[in-house]
């Protein structure tokens, strides 16, 4: 058995903005950072980037400062811990590489007092997700409800889920055509059982006021940042969309009520064109898990955005915490937008309409 990777972002989060070099030196620009940083431009993906935003974008109001508050993980010492919990390496073989899924969903799961890790056995490479009861609703719960596989051609995914202490225990492996589905989900069931056996009942972030109420108001957001003049059309071809969802992880990232996002696309509307999309993927009382998510963001800058501090990738992905929350913008293909001012309008948003 062979694990099929997380990929970065909520899902595939790490695509990025369109713009590149431009993109990023114009936030670093706007924002007053003195770091540097070496791009180079995808031409395929994007048009060149303006340095101003097609109207105007209103700075949010200073806050005071806010403590950040941690989550209580299910597994005392988190995903690190995982590989000396009783019975786990009896099910999973020599544990010889943990790793904490850091993608925004996995921040999600983790702030509401969950657990999401990818572990390496001897025995299989599996993804683990301890999802609190509170988040089982939806796909979730579809997928919590059974143990079962899903084949494409060559290979597929199994899973196995396991209810116990406040949580659903959900264990992940890739599986070849040549495996046998039944020992496949043996072999997970009691992997999660182990697991599901170790975990107590974790405690969420408590929400604070600076917390913006669910769901993101996408009209407001989308008026402040003049979204129709980014993606390069008018309001009768940019439409809110869903993001695609084919394994897994990106299932359970579309259903999950611990995020908020906006996703828009323009459709192409003339031979050669791409069309355009643009995301605003958001993490409620988040900001607990800010340095972990920054260090890991490949290819990126530092910045600041309206006062908070930010991470800004040569492709032109925008990564922020207020302190509180925090805040990824991602597309492709767009046009006439400073990656700077398009977050600041963001934020703007999600301060004005706080509890």
């Amino acid at each position: 058995m062979r694990v099929t990777r997380v990929r970065s972002g909520f899902p595939r989060s790490r695509r990025g903005l369109a713009g590149v070099a431009a993109a990023v030196l114009a936030v670093l620009l706007v924002s007053g950072c003195t770091s540097a940083s070496d791009t180079t431009t995808d031409a395929d993906q994007t048009e060149q980037i303006s340095s101003a935003t097609p109207s105007p974008t209103p700075s949010p109001t200073e806050s005071p400062a806010v403590r950040t508050l941690s989550p209580t993980s299910p597994i005392a010492g988190g995903c690190a811990a995982l590989a000396t919990a009783p019975g786990v390496a009896d099910a999973l073989g020599e544990i010889r590489h943990v790793e904490a899924l850091a993608d925004l969903w996995h921040v999600g799961i983790d702030t509401a007092g969950g657990l999401a890790c990818s572990l390496r056995g001897s025995r299989a490479p599996v993804d683990v997700y301890i999802i609190p009861d509170a988040l089982v609703r939806g796909d979730v719960a579809t997928l919590a409800a059974e143990a079962a596989c899903e084949r494409d051609g060559i290979t597929g995914q199994c899973w196995a889920p396991v209810s116990a202490n406040g949580h659903v225990t959900l264990v992940v492996g890739a599986v070849a055509a040549s495996e046998d589905s039944a020992t496949a989900l043996t072999m997970l069931g009691g992997i999660a059982d182990a697991i599901s056996a170790a975990a107590a009942e974790g405690d969420p972030v408590r929400s604070q006021k600076t917390t913006w109420v669910k769901p993101l108001d996408c009209e407001k957001i989308a008026d402040t940042i003049g979204l129709t003049s980014i993606l390069g059309s008018d309001a009768a071809r940019t439409a809110l969309v869903r993001p695609a969802a084919s394994d897994v992880d990106e299932r359970l990232a579309a259903a999950s009520s611990m995020t908020a996002r906006c996703d828009w696309r323009r459709t192409p509307t003339a031979e050669g064109d791409k069309g355009a999309n643009f995301s605003v993927i958001a993490v409620p009382n988040g900001a607990w898990a800010w340095r972990t998510v920054s260090a890991n963001v490949p290819d990126s800058a530092e910045a600041t955005v309206g006062g908070f501090p930010a991470r800004v990738t040569s492709t032109g992905d925008v990564y922020v915490s207020d302190g509180v929350n925090l805040l990824h913008l991602q597309g492709a293909r767009l046009s006439g937008i400073s990656v700077a001012d398009t977050a600041q309008g963001v934020l703007f948003v999600l301060a004005t309409g706080s509890e």
